[in-house]
């Protein structure tokens, strides 16, 4: 993975609320089409893009399949990015 492709993925606010989940909890698809109110089709979308960038990697577990996170430093990262973001609302 390369920086570009890891902040092109990180730039939607769908695929960070999806990060944040998952790293709550391995959730599986079902779930978080759930909790964030979107239909299957663009839930699945960003699921892809993230697997495709490894950030996330799908596991089977019987019938369902689990996301998890591949890095949870990851979310130091959003977490970091979101304290510059606003701290410079406030310049």
């Amino acid at each position: 993975m390369n920086v570009e492709k890891l902040f092109k993925a990180l730039a939607c606010k769908w695929r960070i609320e999806i990060l944040r989940q998952i790293a709550k909890q391995n959730v599986c698809i079902c779930e978080l089409e759930a909790l964030n109110h979107i239909d299957k089709t663009t839930l699945s979308r960003h699921i892809s893009l993230l697997e495709n960038v490894g950030i996330v990697e799908l596991k089977r577990e019987g019938q369902r399949k689990r996301i998890v996170l591949k890095d949870p430093r990851l979310m130091e990262l959003i977490k970091l990015a979101e304290q510059i973001a606003e701290k410079t609302k406030e310049v």
